[in-house]
């Protein structure tokens, strides 16, 4: 029996077998690799969500800035995109909720501010302790109003004077005004006119080159002088189409009776038609020019505020619509001609000072410059027997009949609708006010109105007054051009 003692080696074989043999590790590697790799799939996954979660509400802000803003001076902002983004972010995509949405407007009303908040939660992630994602975007809305030639064409017809209208009239006016304008003076590219408008409409006594001297020279105004106003041209092609002074030259509106509200128009004697000389009241009695003048009486009767040729500037077109008057019988044909010739290329040159120094009015079709009329009455075509206007007196025939008040509006109407069919033809965009109840302006003349519109969302019925400035402001709305900054 030997007494040697066993080798040191051949004890530990087995285990330093064990730890040369990488076998062993073969399963705990890949459970560890495993779950690595699952880690980065999962934190792709999520991420993937993520960023698609991130695009949708992007999307779903710029959509409803653009939506809402469009509206923000006639609805809650707040409200209207709330509204749009749950209509562009449906609620549980990808397991986020509706966002929340906040809103800055600047100062100048110009420029609109959003951000949206929501949280997407996480698959993978979760086991790392990460259960959601909260997700931001940011937009900035500018209101920019491209370039645009206005000309807003504003009844002024006695009845204005009645319930509001009048001073309803020019606080919504104003309001569109400010809204185009913001805090600035001028805007790049827009321009603004104003054409008042009732039984005639006055182009300013300064532009005595438009009026027909020939005529003129007859004209008897004894202590007075002409105001302004022309008549209506004496053919049908004269007063429905852009046909410049150069053409056919206007004569000088001179009405040959005083009041006649007082002493009806035939109970008039005259040596002349066109002087003020001796007349005759109802009793035969003579009546003297000098007792007989004002808005209301002389030659000027019922002439009324001044048009406003198109401006850059914000000042003077809020002074225009400041000083309207109202007075006088209704022709909408004769406001809305002569909005017509205030954008009609074919009257470049003619109207002086801003619109002769900046080209006005620029070619149909100028590129990122649009031309559009609002055309705004009270009521409906009238032509009376007793009260003179652009087209004389009734029995003078020149409205087809010298005795039915009918056909003279059925005459009128259809003019109104040969100029508006004639600007839509050449890319002016017409809005059309129908102001007053159904029994101030019947159905046949919204149909009128709404038939001269360049659309059926291009006409707005006002009721009353009160409704009034919330019509310009959306009309306001529809002149700006909004688009994404950033």
């Amino acid at each position: 029996m030997s007494n040697q003692m066993p080798h040191a080696r051949s004890r530990f074989t087995p285990l330093v077998s064990f730890a040369r043999d990488q076998s062993g590790m073969t399963i705990p590697m890949l459970g560890l690799t495993f779950m690595v790799l699952m880690g980065f799939v999962g934190t792709a996954i999520d991420t993937a969500r993520y960023q698609l979660v991130q695009s949708r509400l992007s999307f779903a802000l710029d959509a409803a800035g653009l939506a809402a803003g469009s509206t923000m001076n006639t609805t809650d902002l707040d409200t209207e995109l709330a509204k749009y983004m749950k209509a562009n972010f449906q609620d549980g995509y990808m397991g986020a909720h509706t966002p929340t949405v906040s809103s800055v407007v600047s100062d100048d009303n110009l420029v609109i501010s959003l951000t949206a908040s929501t949280s997407v939660p996480t698959t993978f992630m979760s086991l790392f302790g990460i259960t959601s994602l909260s997700l931001t975007a940011t937009s900035e809305i500018t209101r920019e109003s491209t370039g645009l030639e206005l000309v807003m064409a504003l009844d002024i017809t006695g009845s204005m004077n009645s319930s509001g209208k009048l001073s309803a009239l020019k606080s919504a006016a104003t309001s569109l005004i400010d809204i185009l304008y913001g805090s600035k003076t001028t805007v790049d590219k827009l321009w603004v006119g104003l054409v008042p408008f009732s039984q005639a409409v006055n182009i300013g006594k300064t532009r005595t080159s438009w009026i027909d001297q020939t005529n003129f020279a007859t004209l008897d105004w004894a202590t007075t002088s002409w105001a302004g106003c022309v008549d209506a041209r004496d053919d049908s092609s004269g007063d429905t189409t852009d046909m410049t002074p150069a053409a056919q030259k206007y004569k000088a509106y001179h009405a040959p009776s005083t009041d006649n509200r007082a002493y009806p128009y035939n109970s008039y004697t005259y040596t002349s038609v066109n002087k003020w000389v001796t007349k005759r009241d109802y009793y035969g009695n003579p009546i003297q020019y000098a007792s007989n003048l004002g808005t209301t009486l002389g030659p000027n009767a019922y002439c009324m505020t001044e048009l406003t040729p198109m401006t850059a500037s914000k000042a003077t077109i809020l002074s225009g619509i400041n000083a309207l008057t109202a007075n006088g019988n209704t022709h909408i044909n004769l406001g809305a001609i002569w909005a017509w010739n205030m954008l009609s290329p074919n009257w470049r040159g003619q109207w002086g000072g801003e619109m002769d120094t900046n080209s006005l009015p620029l070619d149909y079709g100028t590129e990122h410059m649009n031309k559009a009329v609002i055309l705004l009455t009270d009521g409906e075509n009238t032509m009376s027997q007793q009260i003179y206007t652009a087209y004389g007196y009734l029995s003078d025939g020149r409205l087809g009949t010298t005795t039915n008040t009918s056909t003279a509006k059925t005459t009128l109407d259809k003019k109104l609708s040969t100029v508006c069919t004639a600007m839509k033809n050449k890319g002016i965009y017409i809005y059309t006010i129908a102001l007053g109840s159904s029994s101030d302006i019947s159905t046949s003349t919204r149909t009128l109105l709404k038939g001269c519109a360049s659309s059926s969302n291009y006409y707005f019925e006002s009721p009353s007054a009160t409704e009034l400035k919330n019509v310009f402001n959306t009309i306001a709305d529809s002149l700006s051009n909004l688009r994404i900054s950033q």
